[in-house]
């Protein structure tokens, strides 16, 4: 009998023969045997390749994100087109009015224009907006506020806007609301620190300085959600074990530590104003308050909406997490109600932070777009970007600007300045950098605390408000400009 037949099953398949496995350790040896498989460095290269292959998948999942296990159940063509928000009344979230004396410090910004609307609508008198620009003609035209040019960064510049008195009542305001910010979310390089520093820390310690010389003042401060939602460390591929890490936010959460938190100048001064607010308590009778507002604040010039329907093409990326965000109304709803709770139960309100958030579930970044789709008289052109590649581009923008900035830093030190964090021909592509893809997260605010302490209820469902904020940049009804156009410095 042929050999070869003898070592062939019935069925025809290979089988061991008396001889042991096919490949026999001899055999095996041979192989080892060629000079460059027997040496350490080609070992140690085929391993490490091995392994940042396998990182850089794992990497790739991670930023990518993963859809939910019980997503939302996205609403029809047919539901959307029935919504509604002509029946919110935004005055029946708040308390009536008092008739004090309102100083808005950053009254002309986004988020202060809600409020000064609001307190006009429920028939404030006396509001007084201080700010670097004036106000909106929507609300520089009523009589009862009024315009005081103030630079928050120059202490005399804040106490001429908060001591002058009112005409009708002969005394300044008591309630301030501080809503001024610098929003540079998307650096954390420390020679652009002061650029937030400067505002958002110096400037709340020079509004806190002259709210303490008015008796009875109150000062209500507008931080962020950022300030304790923890970083997103992409690198570790979400292997934390911090329980935290589930993303539900709420006031009970213990502070974060400095590695867990946000790494952006911007939520990195934001929490340094915080405890300058909650120290500032009880100095001089001042009672001060913080509202976190998040995960986004959303409505008619907002930097979710408005840019999606403004853009010529939307890059979109990250659209698969998904966050509880707020209405602006909303937002300034929960100022008022920390204001009429300052006074009718300080113990448990006044030096406290209380996180707010908007009505119904997180939705993820793709549904909000897609409903903003609908809603769109014109078609809107979203360009899909993997989110690995955005995420090293991110990281060499950063890098280019870190050795752009410390090659020019010599020649600018001869002639006494220091170089822009940023060209200007870059124009808002400097937003990609690492800091802004920290909203690459699946965040869910917990406000159960603002709705128990404040009576905090929100009016604004995540279909309602894109609606509203479609129809306002669609009808004209809202000054231009919106969140991600880059302010000059």
């Amino acid at each position: 009998m042929d050999p070869e037949l003898s070592r062939r099953s019935p069925s025809g398949s290979a089988a061991l023969s008396a001889e042991g496995p096919l490949l026999h350790p001899s055999k095996f040896s041979s192989f080892l045997s060629v000079p460059w498989l027997r040496s350490w460095p080609v070992w140690t290269t085929i391993l490490s390749l091995a392994l940042g292959s396998l990182y850089i998948y794992l990497l790739h999942k991670r930023v990518r994100g993963s859809d939910p296990a019980n997503p939302r159940t996205s609403l029809t063509p047919e539901q959307l087109d029935k919504v509604t928000h002509e029946d919110i009344d935004v005055t029946q979230a708040v308390p009536p009015a008092t008739h004090k004396g309102y100083a808005i410090i950053g009254g002309s910004g986004f988020l202060g224009t809600y409020l000064v609307r609001l307190l006009i609508l429920r028939g404030e008198t006396n509001i007084r907006v201080l700010d670097l620009h004036p106000p909106s003609p929507l609300v520089a035209s009523d009589p009862s506020v009024s315009y005081i040019k103030t630079d928050v960064t120059s202490l005399d510049s804040i106490r001429r806007g908060l001591h002058q008195p009112f005409p009708a009542t002969g005394t300044p305001p008591t309630v301030i609301y501080h809503t001024a910010v610098v929003i540079r979310f998307w650096e954390r390089a420390y020679y652009a620190w002061h650029l937030s520093y400067n505002v958002n820390v110096l400037g709340t310690r020079n509004i806190i300085a002259a709210a303490k010389e008015i008796p009875g003042a109150v000062l209500i401060y507008t931080s962020s959600s950022d300030t304790v939602i923890p970083s997103t460390k992409f690198c570790r591929l979400g292997l934390d074990t911090d329980p935290r890490k589930t993303k539900v936010i709420s006031d009970d959460d213990p502070p974060l530590s400095h590695w867990e938190s946000h790494e952006s100048s911007y939520a990195r001064s934001k929490a340094l104003a915080e405890r300058l607010v909650v120290e500032a308590n009880g100095q001089n009778g001042l009672k001060t308050g913080i509202i976190r507002p998040g995960s986004t604040i959303t409505g008619p010039n907002d930097r979710l909406c408005t840019s999606t329907l403004t853009m010529a093409r939307v890059p979109t990326f990250g659209k698969r997490f998904s966050q509880t965000n707020i209405c602006a109304w909303d937002a300034v709803a929960a100022h008022l109600l920390l204001e009429d709770a300052l006074g009718r139960k300080s113990g448990e309100t006044a030096g406290q932070a209380f996180l707010v958030t908007g009505k119904g579930p997180a939705w993820s970044l793709r549904d909000v777009r897609e409903t903003i789709r609908h809603y769109s008289r014109r078609p809107l052109i979203f360009d899909d970007v993997p989110e690995l590649p955005i995420f090293v581009l991110a990281h060499l923008v950063e890098l280019f600007l870190f050795v752009r900035y410390h090659a020019l830093l010599p020649f600018y030190l001869l002639v006494g300045k220091t170089p822009r964090p940023e060209p200007r021909w870059m124009g808002e592509a400097v937003y990609l950098q690492p800091a802004t893809l920290e909203f690459m997260a699946d965040i869910v605010i917990d406000d159960s605390r603002a709705r128990r302490v404040l009576g905090y209820e929100p009016q604004w469902s995540p279909e309602q408000w894109i609606k509203y904020t479609v129809e306002e940049i669609q009808s004209s009804r809202t000054h231009a400009g919106h969140g991600l156009q880059l302010k000059p410095t």
